[in-house]
């Protein structure tokens, strides 16, 4: 039997007993494969009070079952309460096309009850139970003759747990019944999609007091998760000022409706925004942001970005926030969400500390979601003690090893998501190999042990280590990916390569695949065109751009944006961006263009992760384009990855020999590393380079070019 506990107030007197009843039990009753819920579901009703559930148990041998402790003097506004959890949840159920027989009757029962041990006369909407053999008896009594189907039991937890409000807003009509057609695909993985994790809607729904940490890999739904317990919070704390903050800008408008979708399914109405702050960790005259809001509240002068650049060239954010903790802040929320931890700088995170209220670290209600391969090259995750530092008797300020010993009920402060919904296995294996260069003379990075490994939901094969050197085979097993798209889709039609001669020739073929798709019933906003050529970006979107417009199809050219942080994407046009400004956005299908740019920064950190960002964009499709033979490397690589996918096969490189390589160099030489790229990119020679520079030629790499 799974728990879930939806409140920071522990179960205490009766609520314990009759909890730990039904766990000690469930064999007997039948309830082991229920779920059990404990302060949820939560409902607003007309006077915008909030209704909770206290004891919800869903069985597939009983139904939806509601239990409400009560004392005898609060019993009718208690069998009240309860009554508008019932007619809520049977509304809500009521709007399932699956779970409605007919206008009167439903495929699953719901029963409620109050419990008091006292009150045995009390005649009103609830029948009462007084004792725990009672709770027996009754669920004996209403034991289900015919079990309820896992179909319909998935479709009541979902509508329960609120994962139905995030089901796409998007209408799509089958245009045709040929089942591996695109549209239909992207319709049954967008189904698969909207019934999300178990895990995640669990992690979505508990709440704990004090610090919370979720990890898991890009796509597997952490902005989604906060952004749902943002809603739940303000559900069940209306009153509680609330902070969601994140690092790429183009976030915003994604965050702020989800948290409204997923608020409206339990209230019927918008939130309360002048209680949630969503805000970029940074922020300006023009937008709202923790450190410059930070500033204005506290009467600190901002630090302008150019004298933050001139300060740290590097990170001028982590000086930015660096000059905000240099004078005294005043604690304002309640609740911090953090997404995208791993972007942000260990002084962000201290501010969030000093904004956070509450005197003591179990007081202190920040939950940070970190992406454990957001970036490729900091496999090392800080932990609560680097990012929020130590105090003044040098103890760190956030243990989470030392504040789980105070939670009850098996909660947790530190969780994994180990499932990825956004890309297909094949891709994000890919996105991998590439990202690592695994499959390149070069390695850059690897993960350093088995654990990790684990974390991001691969397994090292039995008969294989991680020694340095030795031939190593590490899997992802498809439960940890969509599995709807592989019925209809091979590997090879998941991702697509081209090799063009020209600029014009690698447009036009963009245009025509993104033509074909349309076709084929996506929508232009289910696409996104990356160019991976930050130098060439304009010359490529202005081309393409009047490719698509040729075809009447529009397109939303991200570089021409002049609005602080425009909308990422616009209904029915094509998402043309770089691959800083994709980053945390995703689309059905991605083109992914300009790979040959990348070909001189190939051994770079930079270059590589240039790669991985731009493929785990996709839900579905990904195409990769380039000019000339500079591809041929890249390419052979995404061959090899197809080609031994579902795992990963290679040697193991020795990380510590990379991490030093890359540690001694002087930031100035990488710098010229990458610019000696763009100007090969621009198509100047080695040779002219080299003579500018005076350089002499070294030997030749890997893909028969000269390396600095």
């Amino acid at each position: 039997m799974e728990k879930i506990i939806a409140t920071e107030i522990e179960p205490q007197g009766i609520d314990n007993e009759i909890l730990s009843y039904l766990e000690a039990t469930q064999d007997d009753l039948r309830i082991q494969e229920a779920i059990l819920y404990y302060g949820f579901p939560v409902f607003k009703d007309y006077e915008d009070h909030s209704v909770k559930s206290k004891i919800a148990l869903l069985s597939k041998n009983h139904g939806i079952i509601l239990i409400s402790s009560t004392a005898s003097a609060s019993i009718e506004l208690d069998d009240e309460n309860l009554s508008q959890v019932y007619n809520f949840i049977e509304a809500a159920v009521k709007k399932s096309k699956l779970l409605r027989i007919n206008k009167n009757t439903l495929a699953v029962s719901i029963e409620s009850f109050l419990f008091n041990s006292q009150s045995n006369d009390y005649e009103g909407e609830s029948e009462v139970l007084s004792s725990l053999q009672a709770i027996r008896d009754k669920l004996c009594e209403i034991e289900l003759t015919d079990p309820i189907t896992d179909e319909h039991f998935n479709e009541v937890r979902s509508i329960i747990e609120g994962a139905k409000a995030l089901s796409k807003s998007t209408k799509r009509s089958k245009i045709s019944e040929d089942p591996a057609s695109k549209l239909n695909i992207l319709i049954k993985l967008e189904n698969e999609i909207a019934n999300f994790d178990i895990e995640q809607r669990k992690i979505a729904i508990s709440l704990i007091n004090g610090p919370q940490r979720i990890r898991g890999l890009a796509g597997s739904g952490k902005t989604v998760v906060l952004a749902m317990k943002v809603a739940h919070i303000h559900l069940q704390h209306p009153n509680k000022r609330i902070l969601f903050t994140f690092y790429t800008k183009s976030l915003y408008g994604l965050i702020v409706e989800m948290i409204g979708k997923f608020y409206r399914h339990f209230a019927g109405s918008e939130p309360n925004w002048e209680m949630i702050d969503v805000h970029h960790a940074w922020g300006g005259r023009s937008i709202d942001g923790v450190c410059y809001n930070a500033c204005i509240e506290n009467s600190i002068n901002p630090l302008p970005f150019q004298q933050a650049k001139a300060l740290n060239d590097q990170d001028p954010f982590n000086e930015v926030c660096k000059h905000v903790l240099s004078r005294p802040v005043q604690s304002k929320y309640d609740y911090i969400l953090i997404d995208e931890a791993q972007d942000l700088p260990n002084s962000f995170f201290k501010l969030c500390y000093e904004l956070s209220k509450g005197t003591e670290a179990k007081f202190k209600n920040i939950i940070w979601g970190y992406d454990e391969l957001q970036s490729i090259f900091n496999v090392y995750q800080r932990t609560p003690e680097e990012l929020f530092g130590r105090d003044e008797n040098d103890e760190a300020k956030i243990d989470l090893k030392k504040l789980r010993k105070n939670l009850g009920f098996g909660q947790t402060n530190d969780l994994i998501l180990y499932k990825c919904y956004r890309n297909p296995l094949e891709v994000l294996i890919t996105a991998h190999a590439l990202g690592f260069g695994l499959y390149s003379s070069y390695p850059v990075q690897t993960l350093e042990n088995e654990d990790h490994w684990n974390d991001v939901g691969y397994r090292l094969e039995e008969g294989y280590d991680l020694t340095v050197g030795s031939e190593t085979v590490i899997t992802r097993d498809r439960q940890n990916s969509p599995l709807s798209i592989y019925e209809y889709q091979t590997p090879n039609e998941l991702i697509k390569l081209y090799k063009a001669a020209s600029i014009d020739e690698e447009c036009m073929w963009i245009g025509d695949n993104i033509e074909s798709s349309i076709s084929q019933g996506l929508k232009p906003h289910d696409i996104m065109v990356i160019s991976m050529d930050d130098r060439n970006a304009k010359s490529y979107f202005s081309m393409l751009s009047k490719v698509l417009s040729f075809k009447g199809i529009r397109s939303n050219n991200l570089l021409t944006a002049s609005s602080a942080a425009p909308p990422f994407k616009l209904e029915d046009m094509v998402t043309l961006t770089t691959v800083h400004r994709a980053k945390g956005n995703e689309s059905v299908e991605v083109f992914a263009i300009g790979l040959d740019a990348l070909f001189p920064l190939r051994q770079t950190r930079s270059g590589r992760n240039k790669i991985f960002t731009a493929f785990t964009r996709t839900k579905a499709w990904l195409k990769v384009s380039g000019i000339g033979s500079r591809v041929d490397g890249f390419f052979s690589e995404i061959e090899q990855s197809l080609k031994n996918s579902p795992s990963l096969k290679f040697k193991v490189p020795d990380t510590e020999k990379i991490k030093r390589d890359h540690d001694k160099k002087p930031q100035q030489i990488i710098q010229i590393q990458e610019a000696y790229g763009e100007l090969l990119a621009q198509g100047y020679t080695k040779e002219q380079i080299q003579f500018e520079l005076g350089l002499a030629t070294k030997e030749a790499g890997s893909y028969g070019e000269p390396e600095l």
